[in-house]
C-alpha cells in the first residue's frame, strides 16, 4: 500500500510541475510613475504609432497602468516587465548600466555575475549573433547608439523610441530565464539596458516583455526552445475595477469553461494585426470602418481610430445617449484630452452606463463578431466624479490602435503557428480564478493531500476488516457447488459436506 501511495505522489507531482508544454499565470496592473495615455512605441523604420505572481495593464488617465510579467534570473532575482504586444524585444537594467541611463526601478539592476550562461552577443566573432542582430526589428550599430552609452566592441545594440518621449536602449545578451514554476528555464536573448523616462521618474516596471512578432519576441524564444509546446499565447483582461488578467503560453485546453474560438487571419506585418470588418454602435455601423487594419497591443490602455472614424463615433454616441437623455451632457476635457459626458440633473452610475449607453459591436473576417458593453469604450474621469470618458481619440493614421480597454473580458488567443487570432468574449476574473489562481499551486501540497486520503482509506479498511473479524466471521458457512467439468470429479458432494 504504501507503495502504492509512493508512486500516486510521484504521478500527482509529475502531472503538476511538468517542464514543457501549456501554462497560465495571473497578470496584476501595476501603477507607472506618470500619467499618460499608455506608453506607445514608434518604430522609426516606419512611424507607425504602437503604442502575467506574475505577469501586470491600466488606464492611462488614470496612472498609466501597465500589466507586467515577472521573471526569475540567476540567483532568484526578479524583475518585473511590462507585457507589450506591441514591443519586439525584451529588456531589462543590468549591472554595469551607467548612472541614470538605465532608469530608477523597484527592483536593482540585475546582476549578471551570479550567472554562469551570461553572455552578450558578439556581432563581430560569431555568425549567429550577427544575423540576430541585423534581423532585429529595432537595432542600430554601436556608432549610431544614444552617445551616453558606452563603446562594447562587437556589441549587438537596441534603441526603441516612445510616443510619452520615453525610450528603452542597451546591449543585446543571452543568459537562462525563468517564468512562473512549471515551466523550464529557457536560454533567451535579451537586452541589458532599460526604460529612461523623459523627466528621470521612478518606474515600478523594471523593463519590457516584448510580445510582438519576430525571433526577438519573448514567446518566440520560448517555443523555438521548446519549454512550452506551441508558439501559441492568450490573454485575458478583466473588467472595470479589477487590476488582474490572465496570460497563457502554449496550446491550453480551458475546455467547457471557455467557449470555442473563431478566427482570423493576421495581416502580414510586423505587428499582431487583424483586419476589421466594421463597428457598430447599437444598430449603427461606425462610417470608415470597413475593411480596417486593427493592431492588438496590451501596451496601451485606450484606442486611437482613423479620424473619420473617431468623429462619427462621437456623433453617433452624442446623438444615442443624449436624444433620450437630454440630463447629461458631452463636453470636450481639455486636461485629459477627450470626451466626456457629464451630468446636469443627474448621477451617473455604473449601472446608468450599462442601460443608458450602446453597446460596442465590432466584427472580424469571417465570422467573429464581438457584443462589448459600455465600460469596455468609457471609463470614469480620474478627477471629476460621476463622469464617464470616452476611451478612444483620433489617430493620423489609416490603422486601428486596439487597446486593452476594449478587449476587456475577452479572450484573444494569438497563434503564430497558424498565422491566426481566435476570440470569444469570456469572464476573465472567473477563467482566471480557475486556471491561475492568486494563489500560486503547489505539487507538494497537492501530493500531500494525496498521501493523507491514501493512509486514511488504509486505516478504514484495516478498522473494517478487524470488525469484519470479530462479528461476522465465525457466522457459518453455506456451500455451494457449482456444475463445472473441470472440477475433479473425484470430489464427492459428501466429502464437501463433512468438511
Amino acid at each position: 500500500m504504501f507503495v502504492l501511495v509512493a508512486y500516486v505522489a510521484l504521478v500527482a507531482l509529475g502531472a503538476h510541475a511538468s517542464g514543457k508544454g501549456s501554462f497560465t499565470i495571473a497578470v496584476k496592473k501595476k501603477p507607472r510613475a506618470t500619467a499618460g495615455a499608455g506608453r506607445r512605441l514608434l518604430s522609426k523604420a516606419d512611424a507607425i504609432p504602437i503604442h502575467a505572481y506574475g505577469g501586470r495593464l491600466g488606464n492611462g488617465h488614470n496612472g498609466g497602468h501597465e500589466f507586467s510579467l515577472t521573471i526569475t534570473l540567476a540567483g532568484g532575482q526578479e524583475f518585473d516587465l511590462a507585457m507589450d504586444t506591441g514591443s519586439p524585444i525584451t529588456y531589462l537594467p543590468c549591472f554595469g548600466c551607467p548612472p541614470g541611463l538605465c532608469g530608477y526601478h523597484e527592483h536593482q539592476y540585475y546582476d549578471w555575475r551570479l550567472s554562469k550562461d551570461f553572455r552578450k552577443l558578439n556581432v563581430s566573432t560569431n555568425a549567429a549573433d550577427a544575423a540576430y542582430c541585423d534581423a532585429m526589428p529595432v537595432s542600430h550599430e554601436v556608432s549610431n547608439v544614444s552617445e551616453n552609452w558606452p563603446y562594447v566592441s562587437g556589441a549587438c545594440l537596441f534603441v526603441l523610441d516612445y510616443g510619452d518621449d520615453s525610450n528603452g536602449e542597451g546591449l543585446m545578451v543571452e543568459d537562462m530565464v525563468t517564468i512562473g514554476d512549471e515551466l523550464s528555464p529557457a536560454k533567451m536573448i535579451f537586452g541589458c539596458g532599460g526604460l529612461v523616462e523623459a523627466d528621470g521618474s521612478y518606474d515600478r516596471q523594471d523593463g519590457m516583455a516584448g510580445f510582438s512578432r519576430g525571433n526577438t519576441a519573448f514567446h518566440t524564444q520560448l517555443a523555438k526552445a521548446g519549454v512550452i509546446d506551441a508558439h501559441i499565447f492568450g490573454f485575458c483582461s478583466e473588467g472595470s475595477g479589477t487590476d488582474t488578467a490572465m496570460l497563457s503560453l502554449g496550446r491550453y485546453n480551458f475546455g467547457r469553461n471557455l467557449a470555442q474560438l473563431s478566427y482570423t487571419r493576421m495581416v502580414d506585418n510586423q505587428w499582431l494585426s487583424v483586419r476589421t470588418m466594421s463597428w457598430k454602435l447599437g444598430e449603427i455601423t461606425i462610417a470608415g470602418s470597413s475593411n480596417v487594419v486593427t493592431i492588438l497591443d496590451s501596451g496601451t490602455t485606450m484606442v486611437d481610430l482613423p479620424s473619420v472614424m473617431f468623429q462619427d463615433f462621437i456623433n453617433q454616441l452624442a446623438t444615442q445617449v443624449t436624444t433620450k437623455h437630454p440630463e447629461i451632457e458631452l463636453f470636450e476635457d481639455e486636461d485629459i484630452g477627450g470626451y466626456c459626458f457629464i451630468p446636469e440633473t443627474t448621477v451617473l452610475t455604473a449601472n446608468i452606463r450599462r442601460e443608458w449607453f450602446p453597446k460596442l459591436t465590432i466584427a472580424y473576417a469571417p465570422d467573429i463578431e464581438l457584443i462589448l458593453p459600455p465600460e469596455n469604450y468609457l471609463y470614469s474621469h480620474p478627477y471629476v466624479p460621476h463622469t464617464f470618458c470616452v476611451g478612444m481619440g483620433a489617430s493620423e493614421a489609416d490603422t486601428i490602435l486596439l487597446g486593452q480597454q476594449t478587449l476587456r473580458n475577452t479572450f484573444v488567443e494569438y497563434d503564430l503557428e497558424n498565422n491566426r487570432v481566435g476570440m470569444v468574449v469570456a469572464e476573465c476574473e472567473k477563467l482566471r480564478k480557475k486556471f491561475a489562481p492568486d494563489t500560486p499551486h503547489n505539487p507538494w501540497k497537492f501530493v500531500a493531500t494525496v498521501f493523507i486520503l491514501l493512509f486514511t482509506a488504509c486505516v478504514i479498511g484495516g478498522v473494517s476488516f478487524c470488525l469484519y473479524v470479530k462479528f461476522w466471521s465465525r457466522k457459518p458457512f453455506k456451500y455451494q457447488v457449482f456444475a463445472d467439468e473441470t472440477l475433479d470429479k473425484e470430489i464427492e458432494m459428501g466429502d464437501l459436506a463433512d468438511t
